[in-house]
């Protein structure tokens, strides 16, 4: 992956709590990833999709006040659109698990996660989507 596919990538972060947010953001944006957007809570997420901002991977805190990370996540499997979505939880029950799975979820990192964790899931989901060889259309990718 070269740092021009870094740039090109659009990556919106779903997460209430500041310091986790501000964290995502800074651990990314260390490795060249600076199309980052970010949103407080699921509602402001999914009026983001609803005016029309297209994202490569979203990466969605689940627990959240208003609408949590898998209602985030069915409203965009709904609207028939195929971005990965990284579920980040402290949940690890396998019917928490088997639930997020059965809504479309791409990947999970557990919230005790480490930088290399992270780097690594949003690079193997954006290798895996051929995100970045469609990122510069504006089309949704359907199933």
């Amino acid at each position: 992956m070269t740092d021009n596919d870094l740039t090109r990538a659009r990556i919106l972060v779903v997460e209430d709590d500041d310091t986790m947010r501000d964290f995502i953001v800074e651990i990314l944006g260390s490795v060249g990833f600076t199309n980052l957007t970010t949103a407080l809570d699921g509602i402001e997420a999914w009026r983001k999709f609803e005016q029309g901002e297209q994202f490569d991977p979203v990466i969605c805190d689940w627990i959240m006040p208003g609408m949590d990370g898998l209602e985030v996540l069915k409203n965009i499997r709904d609207s028939r659109a195929a971005i990965p979505f990284i579920l980040v939880t402290v949940r690890d029950s396998e019917d928490a698990i088997k639930r997020a799975i059965d809504r479309g979820v791409t990947a999970f990192l557990s919230k005790l996660f480490m930088p290399d964790q992270l780097v690594a899931e949003v690079l193997k989901v954006l290798s895996d989507s051929s995100v970045l060889e469609h990122s510069t259309n504006a089309e949704v990718w359907e199933f």
